[in-house]
């Protein structure tokens, strides 16, 4: 993903030539025109009223986008190379996204104040973040649960619960003095065991081993022997590396376990819903993200370069290693719009006076803040902003 840069620059009446030159400026980098309506205009209080509170919500927006985006790369494990295939705004990447804008009239009418249409996408950002918030901790808990129980089941043979693994079918029932008992045996030494269980202690049933699961390490075994020698049966097997392990069969247990399946299926069902969810309020939350962009750029032009609106604007992907070459030749191209303050002309307002002494050298202020310019630019680092987790 890339990092897009959103300029504007007055037309003067021109806006073919002002586009054109905009263009030149940007190369070798392709520009696309970043069509921008009028929107309804106003007073001058409103305006900077509007500024204010856009760059907030462009802030806020940046942050929610981040976390479901993070929620998803995180709980889905995508790697980085296929987040194209996961991150779609209005079925296009956000790279053609960007790129193809068009402002969606029919979600965001321009004959409506700027300050509403912000308000609209700010309820729907303010929505999506309450909902986020819930369902993260829902399926936060449920991994919890899941994590607590499924931790006796993990492990070998030799350490992890046998429910689920013995059934009653591999038990002697019925007997008041023998009884099953349970043992796991390294597999390198299954021979071994084959050959000596019946001789570990007395009273041992014959020929009684029968083989009941196995895993990498270990083979467990079943063994009948009458219940006074389990003592002694269990202290000889330690000493050739036989575990015996300690069991009794529950029906509560059994359905613990299976109570701990039903809530992996329902983890998993709930990760598929909410990765879909997160797919779909992400294009809606980018989607707002860009229009609120789109309108900064709109307020901050005319707060720059005076009413009525008369400026064009493109859209331009460059890469981080040349932003500041790049950066540094728009400045000198457009130096001369420093001066502009047509704001104040526009609005049928009194320029304020400014003193000769009191004039500030470009470079100077530069110096002071080093992300100014003197034309309107936005910048949208996909990267950085939108997946800075990664």
């Amino acid at each position: 993903m890339s990092a897009y840069w959103m300029i504007s620059i007055p037309s003067k009446g021109n806006p073919e030539i002002a586009l054109s030159e905009l263009t030149q400026n940007v190369e070798p980098f392709t520009a696309d025109l970043l069509t921008v309506p009028s929107f309804k205009i106003g007073s001058l209080d409103e305006l900077l009223n509007s500024s204010e509170s856009l760059a907030k919500l462009d802030v806020a927006c940046q942050v929610t986008v981040s976390k479901i985006t993070e929620s998803m790369i995180k709980l889905s494990e995508i790697p980085k190379e296929e987040y194209e295939d996961y991150f779609f705004v209005e079925d296009l990447t956000p790279d053609k996204f960007i790129r193809n804008f068009r402002w969606n009239t029919s979600k965001y009418q321009v004959e409506t104040k700027i300050s509403d249409t912000a308000e609209k996408i700010n309820k729907d950002l303010e929505s999506i973040g309450s909902a986020l918030k819930i369902k993260l901790a829902q399926l936060n808990n449920l991994k919890s649960v899941i994590g607590l129980a499924s931790r006796k089941q993990t492990g070998n043979l030799s350490v992890k619960s046998l429910n689920g693994i013995v059934q009653r079918s591999h038990l002697l029932e019925g007997s008041e003095f023998m009884k099953t008992v349970f043992v796991a045996v390294p597999k390198n030494s299954e021979k071994l065991f084959l050959n000596c269980y019946e001789t570990l202690s007395q009273m041992v049933v014959p020929r009684s081993a029968t083989k009941i699961a196995s895993d990498q390490e270990y083979i467990l075994y079943s063994v009948i022997m009458f219940n006074r020698v389990v003592g002694d049966f269990t202290t000889a097997a330690k000493e050739k590396k036989f575990i015996v392990r300690e069991f009794e069969f529950s029906e509560e247990q059994i359905e613990s376990e299976l109570e701990l399946e039903r809530k992996k299926g329902q983890a998993q069902e709930e990760l598929i819903q909410f990765l879909e969810w997160s797919q779909s309020s992400f294009s809606d939350l980018f989607s707002g993200w860009f229009h609120v962009k789109v309108l900064r750029l709109y307020v901050e032009s005319l707060l720059r370069y005076g009413l009525p609106p008369d400026f064009v604007s493109i859209v331009v992907e460059v890469p981080t290693k040349i932003q500041r070459q790049l950066k540094t030749k728009l400045n000198k191209a457009y130096a001369q719009l420093d001066n502009s303050g047509n704001i104040f002309d526009g609005m049928g307002l009194k320029k304020p006076k400014v003193k000769k002494s009191d004039n500030l050298d470009i470079n100077e202020f530069n110096s002071i803040l080093d992300e100014y310019s003197p034309f309107v630019i936005f910048e949208l680092d996909l990267n950085q902003s939108l997946l800075h987790s990664q």
